[in-house]
């Protein structure tokens, strides 16, 4: 018996939660032990759409309220975000990036696409697509 039919090698959920283990340990060595990836994916997210209310930041990075909620108050008080009450709706918060949230973005993407590029070094080109495109289709279903 070869050790992929082995458990717990055979189970996905074992796999997925080593191969984020290694995403983590990653992106501390070569991207940011202060900014983490879900934070980055907060930066990229403002960066694209220029502000967007918590409840856009929990749809867009699949979290709940009270985690983005935590998150862009950490990301608030490090200076890379503002926070103000929506003009239009005062029960809404509106996430912006500032300057220093802006230039952290510009300063964490090569190091993101290398630490991205590390990662995935041991796969060949369809493999690392084949791998997106299973892990997409599995979090749509």
């Amino acid at each position: 018996m070869e050790i992929d039919d082995q458990e717990p090698q055979r189970y996905t959920g074992y796999l997925i939660r080593r191969a984020q283990q290694a995403h983590l340990a990653m992106w501390s060595r070569v991207v940011s032990t202060e900014i983490t990836s879900v934070q980055y994916s907060i930066l990229v997210i403002l960066d694209q759409c220029g502000q967007a209310s918590q409840r856009e930041l929990c749809d867009r990075v699949d979290l709940d309220r009270s985690t983005v909620a935590d998150l862009v108050r950490r990301m608030e008080r490090r200076g890379l975000v503002a926070r103000a009450r929506d003009v239009d709706d005062a029960r809404r918060n509106t996430v912006t990036l500032t300057e220093h949230g802006l230039a952290e973005r510009a300063r964490l993407k090569p190091l993101v696409e290398e630490a991205n590029r590390r990662l995935t070094e041991g796969l060949s080109a369809e493999q690392r697509e084949a791998l997106r495109a299973g892990l997409r289709a599995l979090l749509e279903g």
